[in-house]
């Protein structure tokens, strides 16, 4: 992408973008195809993705990256091997997160709330921004309700 393309773009985005290096993939309608890429930089508006190859993408995709957080995206440009995609709602849960949360409700009936944690957390599922929004919150409290039990009462 030229400078002057690069510098029109940025004056468009509604969120600076800060560069991250991660995996993800381009869910491209039921017969369109999946693509992996790497993704470049991430705001909370949008990404911009390097696919290795010219691809022609819709104007409406699915961008699930490595950790399974998925959101739909709208293609707002593309150059060459890259493109800029616009997220668009909420974050999507596929059927086997909201499977992964359900087995991780019963892991929190039977052995509590780190070990769930500590199991999310290793399979990267704190991608979700709720999840792990919630997670970080109930975890502070535990370690906090925990040090109260054990310290002194005065």
């Amino acid at each position: 992408m030229s400078a002057a393309l690069e510098q029109a773009a940025r004056e468009r985005r509604v969120a600076a973008r800060l560069p991250v290096i991660r995996s993800a993939k381009l869910i491209c309608g039921l017969s369109e195809g999946v693509f992996d890429c790497l993704v470049l930089d991430q705001s909370a508006a949008g990404v911009l993705v390097d696919l290795g190859a010219m691809v022609a993408l819709p104007a409406e995709l699915t961008i699930q990256f490595s950790g399974g957080a998925a959101f739909l995206a709208h293609l707002a440009w593309s150059a060459g091997t890259k493109a800029g995609l616009h997220l668009v709602g909420a974050q999507l849960l596929s059927e086997q997160a909201a499977q992964r949360m359900k087995n991780a409700a019963d892991l929190l009936d039977m052995q509590g709330l780190p070990a769930v944690v500590s199991t999310l957390r290793s399979a990267r599922f704190l991608d979700h921004l709720e999840l792990r929004r919630l997670a970080e919150e109930a975890e502070a409290a535990y370690i906090r309700f925990e040090n109260f039990l054990r310290s002194p009462v005065s």
